[in-house]
């Protein structure tokens, strides 16, 4: 299960927190929906109207994604459906999330994929692995001594050799690969698109890139597909673009802007914020609310803490529980349940990163 939470912070590179490349575009809402949820300790599943459809049973778990979700029990992982069946059982020593109907799970020090029926569909075992998207996923192998990363197709055979130094995945038809110390952007035939220039380099949303250069501490901008530095490295923090909005900091305050660089609003923030079904989250005088991207407050400050919308719904914090509202703010699922920051990282990375993808 500490795939999934890598997962989380994996997708999170670059940013405080991360976006999805639709605009305005959820989730398909069905009586199937499930949220992951805490009850005094353990882990379970409840639907949209906050009914416990599988019992808090479970050591560790995962999201749902296409229809399964990875839990922990006796020590490994396996794989339940929407009513709590285990449809492949508890075999691995870590599972990560299903896109494009595999995942990625660890037997002994090696990863592989496996289908919905827990078959297994590589043949070659990888030190390190990421979700499928777009059809390809990232893989890393031990050559020479030497770890090199490339991608493999829904065969298990490589769609491109493993001749980087890092990869990670596909948006929008390009994928950040590292050469030496610097990375770049290639395309799904492994042509070298954008050269390897930066010391850093996020994911495409929305069209553009977020990079960063001169070493660690350098400063952060955005390139569009080929390169073009459409708003220039000048920023300390920064977040990707989502709904045509991305979260940078100059100085000691944050500040949104809009996808050729200008404040899409006159005022700056002590945190960054991210937009998710037209409304984001927003601390004010210690409380959050929810805004619009007129900065209307939709919501007035009344949480602890709160997370993106997804299908109408938010998870918010009240005291120490956790309830999830509609974007009226109306309490539609009252705060019942343990507030768990590792189930709203994984609810943030994976409706704003993969989803669409």
């Amino acid at each position: 299960m500490k795939r999934i939470l890598s997962l989380a912070i994996a997708a999170l590179m670059l940013c405080s927190a991360c976006q999805k490349a639709d605009k305005e575009k959820t989730a398909v809402a069905d009586d199937s929906f499930r949220l992951l949820v805490k009850v005094q300790g353990k882990y379970g599943y409840c639907d949209r109207k906050g009914t416990m459809v599988i019992p808090a049973q479970y050591e560790s778990a995962a999201l749902f994604s296409e229809g399964l979700a990875a839990v922990h029990q006796g020590g490994k992982d396996g794989y339940i459906d929407v009513q709590g069946k285990m449809v492949i059982q508890p075999q691995f020593a870590s599972g990560s999330l299903f896109k494009g109907g595999l995942a990625a799970v660890k037997s002994g020090d090696r990863w592989g994929y496996v289908d919905k029926s827990g078959a297994k569909v590589t043949k070659y075992p990888f030190l390190n692995t990421f979700v499928y998207t777009e059809g390809l996923a990232a893989v890393v192998i031990a050559d020479k001594g030497r770890n090199k990363a490339g991608y493999i197709d829904k065969s298990g055979e490589y769609a491109i050799a493993p001749t980087f130094d890092g990869a990670s995945i596909f948006s929008e038809g390009l994928a950040a690969v590292k050469i030496g110390k610097k990375y770049g952007y290639i395309d799904k035939k492994g042509h070298m698109v954008i050269k390897a220039e930066y010391t850093e380099a996020g994911p495409f949303h929305d069209g553009l890139a977020m990079i960063q250069i001169n070493g660690k501490y350098g400063r952060l901008g955005y390139v569009d597909k080929k390169g073009t530095e459409v708003i220039p490295p000048q920023y300390g923090q920064a977040t990707n673009f989502n709904e045509g909005v991305a979260a940078v900091k100059k100085d000691k305050e944050w500040q949104l802007i809009d996808q050729t660089g200008k404040p899409i609003l006159n005022r700056t923030f002590l945190s960054p914020t991210i937009f998710s079904e037209g409304l984001a989250p927003v601390m004010v005088e210690k409380k959050v609310g929810y805004m619009d991207k007129q900065g209307t407050m939709v919501i007035k400050p009344q949480f602890e803490a709160a997370s993106i919308f997804v299908n109408g719904l938010a998870p918010v914090k009240v005291g120490e529980k956790c309830g999830y509202i509609d974007k009226k703010g109306n309490m539609v699922i009252k705060p019942q349940f343990e507030w768990d920051q590792r189930i709203i990282d994984q609810f943030t990375s994976y409706y704003t990163t993969l989803v669409g993808l």
